[in-house]
């Protein structure tokens, strides 16, 4: 009866640890923690004095992790060389090791004198959808009671609830130092420190930028076409408190108008031609983020009074639906045209003007801070060649007189572009002309002086006019951001016929093609 009675104890106690075990597993958050629960319930469950774990690369059977416990401290830990031993015994038999004595079961012929100290092994695989991710290895003094077949149930127990958070446990990890190393480089890439230029104009944006990432307010960017808008509202972005959470950009002008209360708010299925389903809105989808609304001014007249509604109450509705849907956004908007005079001839309304002009923040065009443009030039070289080419001094005057009425767009892929026409890693103010930079009084570009470089060049006919033809592909493609068929309309040209001169040249879209 005794017997039985304890026997029920050690039942109990055995499910109170699996069960403790696993409500550790469940809440650990990382790998060490992981580790840690499963050696400690290993040790308390099949009274070892020693536990450890060895961890299998995802890729290879080798080694990279272990972790070791003593529940000895007169006793050193089970030692590497003689885990490394057990977990290559069991890949070779493929099953446990249950030994009464660890050195003769694995026939060790000359035991280091610390191996000499341990009696009974208890060793068992961690398999995760049949793929050994470890090892469970477990051990007692010479002399101490044998590892029981009980000792191996409770262990196989351990190792079957153990190995699926093993690779559930490594998996957060990877994922969030991945996260980690993500967000690192997309702040890197578009951090305020990422406006090039050092003129005073721009030492004043960064500090208007720095000031408006910290309030809540609604920000309004002013300036020309090409001048960086939405840079600066991802910089405000992911300089701010919201920066963990999604930035949604929208630009008014390239959207029909019959499809922008679509587009911001979203619609129901059958709500309009075409809705064959539900879908969310911008406002929706940047909920607790930013939603950067470019070319604000084009937005259709009959729709702003939806806008304000929002930005006041912060609700709105899903086009085909009576159920309103709160959220918590960041409104950014831009615009290159004056809202102040649209506003006063009433062709955008006053009252929004107003809402949205809480933050002003004004984005000077290049003629305004010529000093930058040689070292954004320069900087943009640099990212095209890899650091392999620079401008004369000469040439970056030369640029810095240009009217560059398409600003920080124009001067990029002007750069972009003499790097595709020049062989020369020193560029000069007469290559910028020959690439069609700039025509021989300097201000207007020109196509001559490209034909007139190949001409020159002593090649046949059919050479030079394939030549030209590849320059102009890889032209419209980086006048497009490698869009096809944008590239196409460009040209003049179907987009099946810029497609197969693309095979012919060997060149790349850069981003990916949707047709339009």
């Amino acid at each position: 009866m005794d017997d039985s009675i304890e026997a029920l104890r050690q039942r109990i106690h055995e499910l109170e640890e699996l069960n403790r075990l696993a409500g550790v597993l469940g809440s650990a958050a990382n790998v060490g923690e992981v580790l840690n629960a499963i050696v400690h319930a290993g040790i308390s469950l099949c009274h070892a004095r020693h536990a450890a774990i060895l961890l299998f690369s995802p890729f290879s059977r080798e080694v990279v992790e272990t972790l070791a416990r003593s529940n000895d401290p007169s006793m050193g830990g089970i030692d590497h060389g003689l885990n490394l031993i057990i977990a290559g015994w069991i890949g070779h038999h493929g099953k446990p090791l249950l030994a009464g004595d660890v050195i003769g079961a694995l026939q060790l012929k000359t035991p280091a004198e610390q191996w000499r100290q341990m009696g009974p092994v208890l060793a068992v695989p961690l398999v995760s959808d049949g793929r050994p991710v470890g090892i469970l290895n477990m051990l007692k003094a010479r002399g101490d009671a044998a590892f029981t077949a009980d000792s191996l149930r409770l262990a196989g127990m351990i190792s079957a609830l153990a190995a699926q958070y093993i690779v559930r446990a490594r998996l957060h990890d990877t994922l969030f130092q991945d996260n980690i190393r993500l967000k690192s480089t997309i702040r890197q890439q578009h951090g305020a420190h990422d406006i090039l230029g050092n003129s005073p104009a721009i030492e004043e944006l960064r500090r208007k930028i720095a000031l408006a990432a910290g309030a809540g307010a609604t920000v309004l960017l002013v300036g020309e076409t090409g001048t960086g808008k939405e840079l600066a509202a991802r910089s405000i972005h992911l300089t701010g408190p919201r920066a963990e959470k999604p930035f949604i950009a929208i630009n008014c002008s390239a959207i029909p108008a019959t499809l922008v209360e679509a587009e911001l708010f979203g619609h129901e299925r059958g709500s309009f031609t075409g809705a064959v389903a539900s879908q969310k809105g911008k406002f929706e989808l940047a909920h607790e983020g930013t939603l950067f609304l470019d070319e604000i001014g084009e937005m259709p007249l009959e729709l702003q009074p939806k806008l304000l509604r929002i930005l006041e109450e912060r609700s709105f509705y899903r086009l085909g639906s009576g159920a309103e849907i709160s959220t918590d956004v960041r409104v950014i908007a831009a615009s290159s045209r004056d809202l102040s005079a649209a506003a006063q001839e009433g062709k955008f309304r006053e009252d929004l003007y107003h809402r949205l002009n809480v933050l002003p923040i004004y984005l000077p065009p290049l003629r305004e801070r010529a000093d930058d443009i040689p070292p954004m030039a320069e900087a943009f070289l640099r990212e095209s060649s890899h650091g392999a080419r620079q401008f004369t001094a000469e040439a970056l005057q030369t640029l810095r007189r240009m009217p560059w009425r398409g600003n920080v767009r124009e001067l990029r892929n002007a750069v972009e572009r003499v790097h595709i026409f020049t062989t020369h890693n020193t560029i000069s103010a007469e290559d910028l002309r020959q690439a069609g930079i700039l025509a021989a009084n300097g201000n207007e570009p020109t196509l001559s002086a490209v034909l007139q470089k190949h001409m020159r060049s002593g090649r046949g006919e059919m050479d030079m006019l394939e030549e030209v033809e590849k320059r102009l592909v890889e032209l419209a493609l980086l006048d497009s951001g490698g869009n096809v068929s944008r590239a196409a309309k460009i040209l003049g040209i179907d987009r099946s016929a810029l497609q197969r001169r693309c095979e012919k040249f060997h060149i790349r879209a850069t981003t990916a093609d949707q047709p339009e």
